[in-house]
């Protein structure tokens, strides 16, 4: 199953997102995706944030998701929504950071070791108000401009870049 397909599955699976808006610079590739659930948009995040108020003006929230995180369950994306339902923000999925991570210095040598209790792994989607999104400024998460509050994440949420990751994906 193609990635894309399997994100705009999970994100309709979790049973909170009503339309996914896919950004994507070559639409012809994704014509097969224009259907009743799902829209091909050409454009980077903000055409998607135009087109889901034009075809939806009274949407409160919107989720910025990574085809890259296809995987990622419904009840993730479930929980980005339930915390902005609750008051959040922008809301992100976390893992807890298991690797040791090392400090290096210019020459390649071990200089220390960071401590990994305060690190998380950061997955999608992003979750975050309409009128937050339209008045980003630069990269997301970061234009945003508020903290960014944390639900859970799932080890499936992570990106898949290699052929092993996609291999380890099940549909």
């Amino acid at each position: 199953m193609p990635l894309i397909e399997r994100a705009v599955r999970n994100l309709l699976e979790a049973g909170c997102v009503r339309h996914v808006f896919i950004c994507t610079p070559s639409p012809s590739r994704f014509a097969w995706m224009d259907t009743a659930a799902s829209s091909v948009v050409v454009g980077d995040h903000t055409a998607g944030l135009r087109a889901a108020i034009s075809a939806f003006p009274d949407i409160r929230f919107v989720l910025v998701h990574d085809v890259t995180r296809a995987a990622t369950p419904p009840q993730v994306i479930k929980s980005v929504v339930e915390a902005l339902e609750q008051g959040a923000k922008a809301v992100i999925p976390v893992l807890p950071l298991t690797d040791t991570v090392k400090v290096v210095d210019q020459d390649g040598r071990i200089t220390g070791t960071r401590d990994r209790e305060e690190l998380r792994v950061m997955q999608s989607p992003l979750g975050t108000a309409v009128e937050l999104l339209q008045q980003a400024e630069g990269d997301l998460p970061g234009g945003l401009g508020v903290p960014l509050s944390t639900v859970p994440g799932h080890p499936h949420g992570l990106r898949i870049r290699t052929e092993f990751d996609v291999a380890t994906v099940t549909p």
